[in-house]
């Protein structure tokens, strides 16, 4: 399955702040609702195809549609407090199932970004700190007999041994390195030494691969959700999609429900697709 296509609302960002931890409404529902067995198990997972999950699940993303469906079901608890015909507690039990094992898949996808970010980080720490000792050795060399030089050299070289640290400490020495070579004489003893224009330049780039590593790490989770991730988001979206349609139908009948309000995701989806919805392959209880 592809990675993630366009989502209904706008993907966040490395940058941007991640979303208030929802309330684990489901969760809290389940030590009060019917258990699911492995036959309900079984004739639910047929309601929806795998396909037209991932087909819903490709175009959200996961911990906007776990809030919002945190937010659906702490509405829906409410609404089935009386029995609706047409939409079965033990079909609630399962969505809030289905909520709960979407958070777990979340938590999961964010574990497996952030070690794969750290790994990255580390190594490009390595690499450019190995470049910090030369660039540090060859203005030294080329500082021979210049204490003010000298000074700025030194008190430039910090030995750090945080990422970030590091990225300040390489900016630093490349102006040195810049100024150095903005003579005639100076171009001359910096080629002599090392410094040239080539050797500062891939020190530049491993600052600025170091400088992304860096927000990588430090920024709050992102990127795209897992195939195992986009599935059960999927299926959390059709079901409350069946929930909300089974709930109208009963209202137009006449009974006197308030409905849960769908989020933006849901909404969307339902709009683009609606009688995959309201026509499931299976039964409603």
């Amino acid at each position: 399955m592809a990675t993630k296509k366009k989502a209904v609302a706008k993907k966040s960002s490395s940058s941007a702040k991640a979303p208030a931890k929802a309330p684990r409404f489901a969760f809290k529902l389940l030590g009060s609702l019917p258990p699911i067995d492995a036959k309900r198990r079984r004739i639910y997972l047929r309601a929806f195809s795998d396909e037209q999950c991932d087909a819903w699940g490709d175009r959200t993303k996961a911990a906007a549609v776990h809030a919002e469906a945190e937010r659906f079901v702490g509405a829906l608890a409410t609404t089935l407090k009386k029995p609706v015909v047409g939409y079965s507690l033990h079909r609630f039990a399962w969505l809030c199932q289905l909520i709960t094992e979407l958070d777990d898949a979340v938590a999961s996808d964010e574990a497996g970004r952030n070690a794969v970010a750290r790994g990255e980080r580390v190594g490009a720490f390595h690499i450019a700190d190995k470049a910090r000792k030369r660039l540090a050795s060859g203005l030294l060399a080329a500082a021979s007999g210049d204490p003010a030089f000298t000074k700025a050299v030194t008190d430039r070289n910090e030995n750090p041994t945080a990422p970030h640290a590091l990225e300040s400490t390489l900016t630093g020495l490349l102006q040195l390195a810049a100024q150095l070579r903005r003579s005639d004489d100076g171009e001359l003893i910096a080629d002599d030494v090392g410094l040239t224009a080539e050797f500062l330049s891939s020190v530049s780039a491993m600052t600025d691969a170091l400088r992304e590593a860096n927000e990588r790490t430090y920024g709050l989770p992102g990127g795209a959700d897992s195939e195992h991730t986009n599935r059960i988001e999927g299926r959390v979206l059709r079901e409350m999609g069946f929930a909300l349609k089974a709930l109208r139908r009963a209202k137009e009948d006449g009974e006197a429900i308030t409905l849960p309000v769908p989020g933006g995701n849901l909404s969307s989806l339902m709009g683009a697709s609606s009688p995959a919805v309201a026509t499931p392959a299976g039964p409603t209880k």
